[in-house]
């Protein structure tokens, strides 16, 4: 019969009262010798649970150090016994697993999120620098008066190449302008935001674009503590994606259900528009991707940007019946 590990700590905290009982009582007979085995056996008892709760402590501190340097590859010695011990330490195991995990997602999600923000702030750098003299030359060129010498057809020609190409560079200028966004996001300035006015205030500014939705929010009271300004453009775009999902259809539903889940606020924009492929659902994320023609493939990731600074996530689920963002906020 194996004993679990509280019924041998308890078991020796009555031996240990018996045996003091019965070393006094020993004692007070005379028997000096038998009380002083008594007593080795309380002393020995006693060395015995002390090295238990010091082992205990030793592995828990073990851990604890582990994950301070962030050394994710600790785990608990798994025991054969099945005693509350082992079973503590299955579960710490998987709790540590779980964190580990998350912590990995986070840290994946932080260095995609500086390796894009390098790549486009040199890539930008380097257009700007480039497209910027080009756009005051032709123009200079395109604005020069003609002299009473010149060819007035190569002229004409020539103002019209000039035109063109101060015209694209113009558009592709504002095309790099707009990436620039990526990387000027600042810090949010996070304040009490009363969800239910939020989303109220937001339905009255989308309406006059065409974009209607429903909301819930619960509780009534649910208070988001976020950069006020950062949230409404997440809202603004996910929104706007939602409604171009629902073109096709003849009723649109586009939806945002605001609740507190644990420790973590939980905001979501559902539609039933026609679903994001398997394909691209992986990549919607990433900066310049995008599944429409005309997008700029940037929308979602500021959206992206803006929860990880506010320590949070964005995730999405999607098939043919529609699909569903929803933004994690930490509490």
């Amino acid at each position: 019969m194996k004993f679990q590990t509280k019924h041998i700590f308890f078991l020796k905290i009555i031996a240990i009262v018996l045996l003091s009982l019965a070393g006094a009582w020993v004692f007070l007979k005379g028997l000096v010798f038998s009380a002083a085995l008594i007593l080795v056996g309380i002393i020995s008892l006693a060395i015995s649970m002390y090295l238990d709760r010091k082992k205990l402590i030793g592995r828990i501190g073990q851990l604890i150090a582990g994950i301070r340097h962030s050394d994710f590859s600790t785990h608990f010695v798994k025991t054969a016994s099945n005693d509350e011990l082992s079973r503590l330490s299955q579960e710490m195991d998987e709790a540590l697993d779980i964190f580990r995990s998350r912590a990995h997602d986070a840290m994946m999600d932080e260095a995609e999120s500086q390796a894009w923000q390098k790549l486009i702030s040199v890539l930008t750098h380097e257009i700007m620098n480039s497209i910027t003299p080009i756009i005051s030359l032709s123009e200079t060129l395109s604005e020069r008066e003609i002299s009473d010498d010149t060819d007035s057809e190569a002229y004409s020609v020539m103002k019209q190449a000039m035109e063109t190409i101060h015209r694209r560079s113009k558009g592709l200028l504002s095309f790099v302008e707009n990436y620039r966004k990526l990387t000027r996001l600042p810090q949010p300035t996070v304040q009490p935001i009363h969800v239910q006015s939020m989303l109220k205030s937001m339905q009255q500014l989308v309406a006059p674009g065409g974009i209607e939705f429903t909301y819930s929010v619960y509780p009534d009271q649910l208070i988001l503590k976020a950069d006020k300004g950062m949230t409404d453009q997440l809202l603004l775009n996910l929104l706007k994606n939602a409604h171009e999902a629902c073109v096709t259809q003849s009723q649109s539903k586009i939806g945002i259900k605001a609740e507190k889940v644990g420790d973590e606020i939980h905001i979501s924009v559902s539609d039933n528009g026609h679903g994001i492929s398997p394909e691209a659902i992986e990549k919607i994320f990433i900066p310049f991707y995008s599944t429409k023609p005309t997008g700029s493939g940037i929308g979602l990731s500021i959206c992206r940007q803006i929860m990880l600074r506010h320590k949070g996530k964005i995730v999405v689920k999607s098939d043919e019946s529609g699909s569903k963002f929803t933004m994690v906020f930490p509490e």
